[in-house]
């Protein structure tokens, strides 16, 4: 499979472009002096405690087996919920208990991780408390965290402890180990820093031995904030979670609809994150994120592409700039010519996360892909979009199985919309 260094030119002409242009900038900074404070005061653990535990809640849910207790943090003042997946997967009914006492009893979900176990969830309210997303990317080996969650519904229990690591997975996603204590409950809760931001999501289902406690980096939850779908019942996400292997091929394979509910499961599965060294040599680094999404898989003309985040740490004390790419494309699966599956290196300064990402490329004879490229940077006004049309899209994954059954699935679905018998997939 042949390896590249860098993304097909879309990153580089889009947000990294930006992003150069920004620091160059801001170059002059390097030559005015600085406050001799600045930056955010570490928290104490009872002040974290203060700050959090408003946004923290309780999970609450019938399955056919009994009942279901978890925690969850709000991210958004419109009630958008973090928790683990496997806190809501078999639920039937759910509420969510906040802080102050006020439960919600109507709950949907937005967008689920199964891989990684992470789900957003959506709950009626407004101006809620929302707690801050940290860059799980920046962590120090052996800095303080805080946990706060409801372990067996003592809502708002503390716990602290150290960053002991940053470790592989074994199922190709980076998990962050903590000795700070957890319990069955804890699980869906944040794992905060020591200015009060979530850097994780607390799994106790990853848990492995007394002491090996485990978070999903914050990072991952960003991408899944960038893609979230039209809310579903719990039911309806049952319905999808129970429909996640591939078809069995009958009589030629599944139907269009069936496969073409099967590419909009595993699209999103599509998310790479990595950090690298800045563009200019201030000892800075950059946070990416780098998520698959799907907009329209209803019709032989799809919607999809991807959503790419930088954050990129600047020389201002404390601050950042967060630079977002969308690319979303419409496809006429039926005017599909070829597809094929490589290798890019995702960064030449490579730092930490995935350094490789696996990218699927569909191709028509001619350009009537349509493409609609937006970019939006915190520090500058809105920038236009721009439409064009293309003979070409990619894809992103970290999985090179998956990548490969969702080429299979696209090469189906398109002999199905051009009228010819398919080959199974």
């Amino acid at each position: 499979m042949p390896a590249a260094a860098g993304h097909d030119g879309w990153y580089h002409s889009g947000a990294m472009r930006i992003l150069r242009l920004r620091r160059t900038a801001l170059a002059c900074l390097l030559f005015t002096p600085l406050p001799v404070a600045f930056g955010q005061t570490a928290l104490t653990t009872a002040q974290i405690a203060k700050r959090v535990s408003p946004s923290v809640v309780v999970i609450q849910g019938k399955t056919d087996s009994g009942d279901v207790l978890g925690s969850g943090f709000i991210v958004s003042k419109d009630g958008k919920t973090v928790t683990n997946l496997h806190v809501i997967r078999e639920m039937r009914t759910a509420s969510v208990q906040l802080a102050s006492g006020e439960v919600f009893d109507a709950v949907s979900v937005l967008a689920i991780d199964e891989r990684r176990d992470l789900a957003v969830v959506q709950i009626g309210g407004f101006n809620l408390p929302a707690l801050e997303l940290g860059n799980s990317d920046a962590l120090m080996v052996g800095e303080p965290v805080v946990i706060v969650g409801s372990p067996r519904g003592l809502e708002g229990t503390v716990t602290a402890g150290i960053l002991s690591s940053v470790r592989d997975s074994g199922a190709g996603f980076k998990v962050l180990q903590t000795d700070a204590a957890v319990n069955p409950g804890n699980s869906g809760g944040p794992l905060v820093n020591n200015k009060g931001q979530a850097i994780g999501v607390v799994s106790f289902k990853l848990l492995s031995a007394e002491g090996l406690n485990f978070a999903i980096p914050a990072n991952y939850v960003r991408g899944l904030l960038n893609n979230l779908h039209e809310p579903m019942t719990l039911e309806q996400m049952r319905g999808s979670l129970s429909a996640k292997s591939t078809p069995d091929a009958q009589s030629g394979g599944p139907s269009l609809k069936e496969t073409l509910d099967w590419l909009k499961e595993k699209i999103p599965m599509g998310i790479t994150h990595w950090v690298s060294l800045s563009a200019l040599a201030w000892g800075l680094t950059d946070s990416h994120s780098l998520q698959s999404a799907v907009w329209s898989f209803d019709s032989c003309t799809v919607e999809f592409g991807f959503v790419a985040n930088v954050v990129a740490d600047l020389i201002t004390g404390g601050k950042s700039e967060e630079i977002s790419v969308t690319d979303r494309y419409a496809v006429p699966l039926g005017r599909l010519a070829g597809a094929d599956v490589g290798r890019w290196q995702n960064a030449e300064e490579f730092v930490s996360g995935d350094e490789w990402s696996y990218g699927l490329s569909l191709s028509t004879t001619s350009k009537e892909i349509r493409a609609v490229h937006s970019v939006t940077d915190s520090a500058v006004p809105p920038i236009p979009t721009e439409v064009s049309y293309t003979d070409k899209v990619v894809l992103y994954f970290n999985d090179e199985s998956i990548v490969q059954r969702v080429k299979s699935a696209f090469l189906h679905a398109a002999d199905l919309c051009r009228g010819k018998q398919p080959e199974p997939f």
